[in-house]
């Protein structure tokens, strides 16, 4: 056995990380992008293995995605097998992403229910997630202008979260888990992007997280639509934190799809191509729709409905409850090709 290995040896058995394995745990409890194998074959976990200074959230990768203990008489490390992750570079199973207990709504702002939209994510900053790897959000959410006069650079994200200034979230008799924090690893803007007179073009950016995250009751993808998807006639959800509020639980409503000609004639440089142009309803368009915050879609699956990304907050949604003032929403559909050429293993 090498140094390394021994490292990583020596830190499993001081942690006590996967010695509650029982050879009882069956293989089937792994998920259906995931395959049980020994540790020492999963890169995507032994990358994040390490003999000190892990996050909670790494560690908890390891005690959720345990599904065996091999013979005795070989190394710990040898013997442990984990569900490892699929490779990063897949795009959500149209079977399993937007799974939504959403049901047709009054129009206006309100609040929604704890793990509703569960592929929601908070970007966190310091100075200086979909998929189970990658989060989209807006480029100007992660470069650029106020970012970069203030200096700041996003560092990770939150998922599961749904108050913000609540931790633990509950209700009725029950609380929810604690949301999942992870580190961003990379960034990937649209080579295109740029901002001119406070709209923005190409707005897209991928975030690839450290780790690969498993997906739970709290964290899903969402499904991307196919190209040419047309949302006219579609109710469409947006969704997000209000910032002016002071408390600040996740609130959505309903808006639709606006002909092009209305961003235009607000927005000079509105794209259509590219470019979503949706709500402007009184009581209809929120402060829910901030920057980076998802325009979903939501479609029939047999007897279920299911939700898909249409497009993602761009410019325009300062004009929360303004009437006949639309807002503009990078078209996700228009940039599927970019989103594919960015993911890796």
């Amino acid at each position: 056995m090498d140094f390394s290995q021994k490292v990583y040896l020596s830190f499993l058995l001081h942690a006590q990380l996967l010695m509650h394995l029982a050879q009882s745990v069956p293989i089937s409890s792994c998920q259906k992008d995931e395959k049980c194998t020994r540790l020492v074959r999963c890169s995507p976990l032994m990358n994040i293995l390490k003999p000190r200074g892990m996050t909670q959230a790494e560690k908890d990768v390891f005690a959720h995605r345990q599904c065996g203990l091999g013979p005795n008489g070989r190394e710990l490390l040898h013997r442990v097998y984990v569900c490892c992750p699929e490779l990063g570079d897949v795009l959500p199973n149209n079977q399993t992403c937007g799974r939504t207990t959403s049901v047709l709504r009054s129009p206006g702002a309100e609040n929604i229910e704890i793990n509703e939209y569960p592929w929601m994510g908070v970007l966190l900053y310091e100075n200086r997630l979909s998929f189970t790897r990658y989060v989209l959000t807006a480029a100007h959410c992660v470069t650029g202008g106020y970012l970069t006069r203030n200096d700041l650079v996003v560092k990770s994200v939150r998922l599961g979260e749904h108050n913000t200034s609540s931790n633990p979230e509950c209700g009725g008799h029950s609380c929810a888990p604690q949301h999942l924090q992870v580190e961003v690893e990379q960034v990937a803007v649209h080579q295109g992007f740029f901002s001119s007179g406070g709209t923005y073009h190409y707005d897209i950016a991928l975030l690839r997280l450290r780790f690969p995250v498993r997906y739970t009751k709290r964290i899903q993808p969402i499904c991307l639509p196919d190209a040419g998807t047309h949302l006219l006639g579609l109710n469409l959800r947006i969704a997000g934190w209000n910032p002016t509020e002071s408390s600040h639980p996740l609130i959505t409503s309903t808006i639709k799809e606006r002909n092009p000609h209305y961003c235009s004639n607000t927005y000079p440089h509105f794209h259509a191509a590219s470019q979503i142009c949706a709500g402007g309803q009184r009581e209809r368009d929120t402060c829910a729709g901030i920057s980076g915050s998802p325009l979903m879609g939501i479609m029939a699956r047999g007897l279920d409905q299911f939700a898909f990304l249409a497009g993602i907050a761009s410019y325009g949604q300062q004009h929360c409850y303004a009437a006949g003032t639309p807002a503009v929403y990078t078209n996700t559909g228009h940039f599927l090709e970019w989103i594919r050429a960015n993911l890796a293993p």
